[in-house]
């Protein structure tokens, strides 16, 4: 699923090919995604001009009409967007939305159907984003707010810096790389984690979502970028899907299940 390195990579890319251009039509070919798409409202956004493009956790905000309307396009599991020229365009099984701009359209693809695409004029509200933590490249996550988040929490630490509520964009990749670089045991309890440990935890979270958003992100099996680039990061992981520790080379990396989702550690590095 693309978290904050890709859906970066994607706002990039859109807001240097679509920013100040004005939709002269639209099309809904196919309705169901998630939330099924709104043909009315998104028939709304014809002769409107995108004054910015914008991205909150693995959100993309396209903002119309002063900001006082946005479409909000969540990516799901498989959602690209990308583009195409006017003559060029032939319809694919599992495309759901065109845009139409003056030389080109914009295709929202979604094979798995997880993604959504939405419009609001009341941003602060919408039931998508209301509820979001801050973002981990932002002043606001430090080290006294995660503390004071986590002294209230049984969970573990690895639960604690996935939990969209808590900090957006931490999917499983670039939390099991960040605890690895910060000698954390990904089971700990987060009321357990030192206040040094997570001092190390923040700085290692915004270097690794930094160095993965300068890489275009992780494509590990679906992702690719508005061009159709997959991300380079994915080169550079250390310890998520590898069989042996890059410090102890000899020393086979284990990996558990915490909610589901495969946690890869180093029993070396990352004592409990």
């Amino acid at each position: 699923m693309p978290e904050l390195p890709e859906v970066e990579t994607v706002k990039t890319y859109l807001s240097e090919k679509i920013l100040n251009k004005k939709i002269i039509n639209t099309k809904v070919l196919n309705p169901k995604l998630r939330w099924p798409i709104n043909s009315n409202s998104i028939r709304n956004l014809k002769g409107q001009t995108i004054q910015k493009v914008a991205r909150r956790g693995k959100y993309i905000l396209l903002q119309f009409n002063g900001c006082k309307l946005t479409m909000v396009i969540h990516l799901g599991m498989t959602g690209i967007v990308s583009f195409k020229e006017f003559g060029k365009y032939k319809r694919q099984k599992h495309d759901h939305l065109l845009l139409y701009f003056e030389k080109f359209l914009l295709i929202y693809n979604d094979v798995r159907k997880f993604g959504s695409i939405h419009t609001t004029n009341k941003l602060s509200n919408m039931f998508l984003l209301k509820n979001l933590g801050p973002e981990p490249l932002s002043e606001s996550f430090n080290i006294d707010y995660l503390i004071n988040v986590a002294n209230k929490r049984k969970c573990s630490v690895k639960e604690l810096i996935m939990n969209q509520r808590i900090v957006v964009g931490v999917g499983n990749i670039y939390a099991t790389e960040a605890l690895f670089l910060s000698k954390i045991h990904p089971s700990m309890f987060a009321n357990k984690v030192t206040k040094s440990q997570y001092k190390k935890l923040i700085k290692n979270i915004q270097l690794v979502l930094s160095r993965a958003i300068s890489m275009g992100g992780s494509t590990i099996k679906d992702f690719v970028n508005a061009e159709g680039k997959p991300g380079y990061f994915s080169q550079e992981l250390l310890i998520y899907q590898k069989k042996y520790c890059p410090i102890h080379k000899k020393n086979l990396i284990s990996n558990i299940k915490i909610s589901g989702r495969s946690s890869f550690f180093c029993n070396k590095c990352q004592t409990l």
